[in-house]
């Protein structure tokens, strides 16, 4: 059971690297990448925590759980650039 949970964990990053590229592919930009990203460590942090009961392993996934919301809210207060009017627009 050890072992499918490791491997469980190892494709939940995988997948979580491979959504914040396509994210990031379509213009999601590299906050909505990165809050993609560190919802997935999160995921995988808990499953992992699930199988060792530690404190350090809590602490673990209390951290990545720390680190996704500051840096969210980092990109969330950023000032977005203006946005171009395209000619329709402008009529």
């Amino acid at each position: 059971m050890a072992d499918l949970l490791g491997t469980a964990v190892v494709l939940i990053v995988a997948m979580g690297l491979a959504a914040s590229f396509a994210v990031l592919a379509r213009g999601g930009g590299p906050g909505g990448a990165m809050a993609v990203l560190l919802d997935f460590l999160v995921a995988a942090g808990l499953l992992r925590l699930s199988r060792a009961q530690t404190w350090t392993a809590i602490a673990l996934a209390a951290l990545t759980v720390v680190v996704r919301k500051v840096v969210v809210a980092g990109f969330l207060t950023r000032p977005r650039p203006p946005r171009r009017r395209t000619p329709a627009e402008t009529r």
